[in-house]
């Protein structure tokens, strides 16, 4: 583990979007972080984010940053295709990883990477950052308090417009058909959002898709019911091409329901309401001021950052100096690449896969 006392050395594998907007202005905000070196390909790229971001030591291949000794950690943020190889590299030389989703393209590449990071005691965490939602969170505590009972069945959405419109890939690679489309893209972080709030195992699930972009075979939006092993049932649709962004995930059991969304959540009971909804509107209202009050602050004083993203940054800080177990680890990694297969193989077959 990294002694207390230094900084962490991380280095960036991939300068790409979210590397660039998103988990280096991030990681510049902890004091206890230095990006101490980047790897990236494309030299335009380089030069382009070199200036503006102040980054030091960019290596043209990754392997050679690796080698250098100058980082104790790295985020992989290449496209999916290249996190395999980048992250095994990685814990093969020392180095602790966390992996942006989905980790590795497959169930056998997570089942690989997960035994590498164990076999040599490294810190691997997939890039599951609504599970630092304070909502996702607060839900969670009341499902496992018993507050709702039973839990009989839960439902959950994630939409977004999708590649070219919420955001701006720089290349074709999303719509490729071995990238897998929306079930890669989103359908992890739905996947993983249910398993925060019911960590439950899928057993069976039968799914079916769209394909929007008519020259590609991609899946574009999908709908999926389940079972879990403790005989609790579901649905999940989530998909790009709509006209806004939905993350919800709604939990009902035998004594109330609860629905949550990564803006504030609504507990319900009728025996009780309308006090319980009352109350959540209440703390929804305050908790939406309190963001909105912090991201005036942080705009004006130039740091504006995800904070999700940014309390991922800080587990993995805090996991990789020892001081506590990751939030998110290699196995949940492996357990939604389960699912994924699952639904991946259900939508071929047209039949119930078992996971």
């Amino acid at each position: 583990m990294v002694n207390v006392r230094n900084r962490v050395r991380i280095g960036i594998v991939g300068l790409g979007r979210v590397a660039t907007t998103t988990h280096i202005p991030v990681l510049k905000q902890l004091k206890d972080v230095e990006i101490s070196a980047c790897a990236e390909t494309n030299r335009e790229r380089i030069e382009r984010v070199r200036e503006f971001l102040s980054l030091p030591n960019i290596f043209s291949d990754y392997h050679e940053m690796f080698a250098s000794h100058l980082v104790d950690a790295v985020y992989v943020c290449t496209p999916p295709h290249l996190h395999y190889d980048a992250t095994v590299s990685a814990l093969r030389n020392g180095i602790h990883v966390l992996c942006e989703k989905p980790m590795g393209r497959s169930l056998e590449e997570a089942i690989q990477m997960n035994s590498l990071a164990k076999e040599k005691n490294m810190v691997l965490m997939p890039g599951f950052k609504y599970r630092y939602s304070e909502n996702i969170r607060q839900v969670a505590s009341m499902v496992k308090s018993g507050l709702l009972g039973n839990i009989l069945q839960m439902e959950g959405t994630f939409m977004t417009p999708g590649p070219y419109i919420s955001w701006d890939p720089k290349s074709d690679w999303y719509l490729e058909k071995e990238q897998g489309g929306a079930i890669y893209d989103i359908g992890v972080h739905l996947i993983e959002l249910i398993n925060a709030l019911f960590p439950i195992p899928i057993r069976k699930l039968c799914a079916n898709a769209t394909y929007g972009y008519c020259e590609y075979q991609t899946p574009t939006n999908v709908s999926c019911s389940f079972c879990m092993t403790d005989g609790s049932v579901g649905t999940m649709i989530f998909g790009w091409r709509t006209a806004a962004d939905l993350v919800s995930v709604s939990i009902h059991g035998t004594a109330g329901s609860v629905s949550v969304s990564l803006k504030g959540y609504e507990y319900y009971n009728a025996g009780t309401d309308p006090k319980d909804r009352i109350l959540s509107h209440a703390r929804n209202a305050y908790f939406e001021l309190r963001t909105v009050m912090k991201r005036i602050y942080s705009i004006f004083q130039g740091t504006e950052v995800s904070v999700n993203d940014l309390e991922q940054a800080k587990a993995f800080v805090r996991a990789i100096r020892g001081e506590e177990v990751p939030v998110v680890s290699s196995n949940d990694g492996v357990y939604v690449h389960r699912v994924l297969e699952g639904i991946r193989g259900s939508i071929q077959s047209g039949q119930y896969e078992e996971i």
